[in-house]
């Protein structure tokens, strides 16, 4: 938690909404002030905004477009998202839209987002189509720093196949997740996992830290 600003970045489906709400809640507990911004501008479903009263609930700012235009609505909140980069007094997590698409939006505030205590993680979850090798993983990171214009910092481990998940998929999966950092000279900050493996993975299994998260995105058809 070194840095007031966590950026949260990666491919679509990579799960990097459900880690950016479960920091924001993370960080609740050891600040007072937490803000969550919302510029996921391309996954229609699991989006940081669904969690707002939750958030709320928590003593969270949560900071998205209204309504179903969100890339429309992008400058109605540009002046809160500034002001929340440069507010020392917020620990602030950005949730960005998948791939190198929803990253294009981070260059709206490259300039104040450089002079902050910020870092830039990517989520690889290498169950995921286009992160299921090391040359994919590093592919979507270059994509992704040429389209946001910021440099990546580290990366966090979201080995998962949903519903079918067991320690075995975990573990194997982290295996390559561990492979593309090496590669791309990145180091691994965490491994996320569902709370719901508490009791069966370990952190003596893992040099890295485990981070449990709960599950609050859910489609509309479950």
């Amino acid at each position: 938690m070194s840095k007031r600003i966590k950026i949260f970045v990666g491919g679509f489906g990579s799960g990097k909404t459900e880690i950016s709400i479960n920091y924001s809640i993370y960080c609740r507990k050891s600040y007072t002030k937490v803000a969550i911004v919302d510029l996921d501008i391309v996954n229609p479903y699991f989006r940081t905004r669904e969690a707002r009263n939750a958030l709320n609930l928590k003593g969270i700012k949560v900071i998205s477009p209204e309504g179903e235009m969100a890339y429309a609505d992008l400058p109605l909140i540009s002046p809160k998202i500034k002001g929340l980069i440069q507010n020392s007094d917020y620990h602030l997590i950005l949730d960005v839209g998948g791939d190198d698409v929803g990253t294009v939006i981070l260059g709206n505030f490259k300039s104040c987002i450089e002079r902050s205590d910020y870092e830039m993680l990517l989520v690889v979850n290498p169950y995921r189509p286009f992160t299921q090798s090391v040359p994919q993983i590093k592919q979507i990171a270059q994509e992704i720093e040429n389209t946001s214009r910021l440099k990546i910092s580290g990366i966090v481990s979201n080995p998962n196949l949903s519903r079918q998940t067991d320690e075995k998929i975990i573990k194997q999966g982290h295996i390559l997740v561990k492979q593309a950092s090496q590669k791309l000279n990145l180091p691994i900050k965490f491994i996320c996992t569902d709370e719901r493996f508490s009791q069966k993975v370990k952190q003596e299994d893992f040099v890295e830290p485990v981070f449990f998260i709960k599950r609050f995105m859910h489609l509309p058809w479950n």
